[in-house]
């Protein structure tokens, strides 16, 4: 059981961690200031001191946590009951983008923070959001070595189409916090489309036999 003092802490930490979010979303991480966190906390400098390095670790604890969450998420959905059941793993691929949807509508500040704001100026800060992106790309990219083991798939850069698959989703979940000019339903469902599109240029005769009703002809 947690004593007083450790639970003031956790609410501390807790009114730093929504207060940075909101100024990061707001001035991008390069131009928001220590300042600005502790004026929008309505607490000292020196608790935020008491909490985090600098301005970088904060950004990275408050990154980290969401994103871990939503990679073991993603990587749930990508398993299957029996090995190469490949249109099991195609109906998980809808759950696994609204899973991205969720993520992006639960975490709008920390979204235009991390797409808009974190890049281009602090070398080692670009170097953290890199690495999480490089995860779920490698993620795909592990998916889709799987599906040419089976013999479902040949000739496809699965590292590639990892990153553009990650691409896709980052434009279209800032463009639906900024534009609104679509809802949540038209994005998964284009998504949807799109990746069976890229996914049935590469078919065998085994995946097309197998799978070639689940994919998009193109």
């Amino acid at each position: 059981m947690s004593s007083p003092l450790e639970e003031r802490k956790a609410e501390t930490r807790e009114i730093i961690f929504q207060a940075a979010s909101k100024v990061f979303s707001e001035k991008g991480y390069h131009k928001a200031q220590i300042a600005d966190i502790v004026k929008a906390a309505g607490i000292s400098t020196g608790s935020v001191y008491a909490h985090f390095k600098d301005k970088r670790d904060l950004f990275e604890q408050i990154t980290r946590g969401t994103l871990e969450a939503l990679r073991v998420r993603l990587k749930s959905l990508s398993e299957t009951r029996k090995p190469g059941d490949a249109r099991e793993r195609i109906r998980q691929w809808k759950p696994a983008y609204a899973a991205y949807f969720d993520y992006v509508e639960a975490n709008p500040e920390q979204v235009l923070m991390i797409l808009r704001g974190g890049f281009a100026v602090d070398e080692e800060q670009d170097i953290v959001l890199w690495d999480f992106f490089q995860d779920f790309a490698s993620d795909i990219a592990e998916d889709f070595r799987k599906w040419e083991d089976f013999g479902f798939l040949k000739g496809v850069n699965g590292s590639l189409m990892g990153h553009i698959i990650i691409g896709m989703c980052h434009q279209v979940g800032l463009s639906y916090l900024v534009d609104r000019r679509f809802t949540r339903d038209e994005a998964i469902d284009n998504l949807m489309a799109i990746t069976q599109a890229m996914v049935s240029m590469y078919l065998t005769d085994k995946g097309r036999a197998e799978i070639g009703d689940m994919i998009v002809p193109v």
